[in-house]
């Protein structure tokens, strides 16, 4: 300040003011930039997946876009494991009334995706939603809220092993034994757990290795993000370069694809006979998006994890350059929810240049930063966190302080 400067009241308020906004951008104490940068990253994969023009040219930036498919899904899943992991006690997992409430919290927090999935589906766009199934995927959680890293890895294999077979075979299995597949509501269970788009018996593993990301006890040290960078590229290239070895036998991929369209009930006429040729096994060798194969949960799931292991990495510089893109991911469902009404309106599924695209990205980064700035935590995200805290906090008791 210069020489014979006095400081007034204005100028202490500009500063608190601008604090405050600096503090609501960065999230506040105790939260974790680098999950909302992964998780804005997820989001924004997600508008590139339903509107954006992508090819598998890896030297053109729609080739890069292609990135997107299914692997942006699985990131948002395996975030919503480590959120859960960072709310219910990190490497310190709650236990007696807290862990109760936190689980009463979980089950709001699902119940409230469950009903703004619905209210989107009642658009009809044809976007494959996800908010449903990962209502799912939190009441399943519900019970391992306490189990150390150890058991949600092996819990999250078991699943990677037995869960595409299920998959894969199960709803063929049920139209050629002459039963239907899910048309309405009470076939919810099936629907979810396995015939539908993100099928539980498959992603309960992302979200599960998300669990045991979150309760690892040095999730800050740079040892632990360098494993889960290296860790993560290596399965990811590993899956993609087993996938094209075991495929090569069966023709490759296309011959593998057009195989399993072949015998598959859904792609006929009406089910198949119980003596016709089933989905080759060679199908379980796939790693494209939304396979559901083993090697898909090795190889997307690997990139999910190695990019979350960069996300880690960032420090106070980053958390302030990438800001816009935390903000994002701190008010996901709200940008999400927002996205789909955006594809209803203006019917963004059917253009043929990235332009959309780049308008989304560009408006809902400048949107969340503002709201985040000045408001804080997102509309939808507000309310749900009431409607859960509520629930939580139980009836008040006689004699209670108001």
């Amino acid at each position: 300040m210069p020489a014979g400067r006095t400081r007034t009241p204005h100028d202490w308020s500009g500063r608190v003011w601008s604090g405050r906004l600096a503090g609501r951008l960065l999230g506040g104490p105790g939260r974790v930039p680098g999950v909302d940068v992964a998780r804005g990253i997820a989001v924004l994969g997600m508008f590139t997946a339903h509107v954006g023009v992508t090819s598998d040219d890896w030297s053109r930036l729609d080739g890069w876009l292609g990135l997107a498919h299914g692997r942006s899904s699985i990131l948002f899943a395996t975030v919503a494991g480590l959120s859960l992991a960072l709310v219910t006690g990190r490497a310190h997992p709650l236990d007696g009334e807290a862990l109760v409430r936190a689980r009463l919290r979980v089950l709001v927090r699902a119940a409230c995706l469950l009903a703004v999935g619905a209210l989107l589906d009642a658009l009809g766009t044809r976007v494959y939603l996800i908010l449903g199934f990962y209502a799912v995927y939190f009441a399943l959680a519900v019970p391992v809220l306490r189990w150390r890293v150890h058991r949600l890895v092996t819990a999250a294999a078991i699943v990677a092993v037995v869960g595409p077979p299920l998959a894969y075979w199960g709803p063929e299995a049920l139209a050629r034994a002459g039963l239907r597949l899910p048309r309405d509501g009470d076939g919810a269970v099936t629907h979810f757990l396995l015939s539908g788009h993100y099928p539980a018996v498959v992603w309960m593993a992302y979200l599960l290795v998300g669990l045991a990301i979150g309760r690892s006890a040095a999730l800050t040290s740079a040892r632990t993000r360098a494993g889960l960078v290296v860790g993560g590229a290596a399965g990811w290239w590993l899956a993609s370069a087993a996938s094209a070895v075991l495929l090569q036998p069966a023709g490759g991929v296309l011959a593998v694809r057009a195989a399993v369209t072949t015998t598959t009930s859904t792609s006929a006429t009406g089910p198949l006979a119980w003596v016709a040729p089933w989905p080759p096994v060679a199908g379980l060798f796939l790693a494209g998006p939304h396979d559901d194969t083993l090697l898909e949960v090795i190889g997307s799931g690997g990139f999910a994890v190695m990019v979350i292991g960069l996300c880690l990495c960032v420090g106070r510089v980053g958390a302030r350059v990438l800001a816009p893109l935390a903000a994002v991911g701190s008010m996901a469902l709200t940008v999400y929810t927002v996205q789909i009404i955006a594809i209803w309106r203006w019917d963004l599924l059917d253009v043929r240049t990235n332009g959309p695209l780049a308008w989304m990205v560009l408006i809902s980064l400048a949107a969340a930063t503002a709201w985040r700035a000045l408001l804080g935590r997102g509309p939808l995200e507000r309310l749900v966190a009431r409607l859960a805290n509520a629930a939580a906090a139980g009836p008040r008791r006689t004699g209670d302080a108001p």
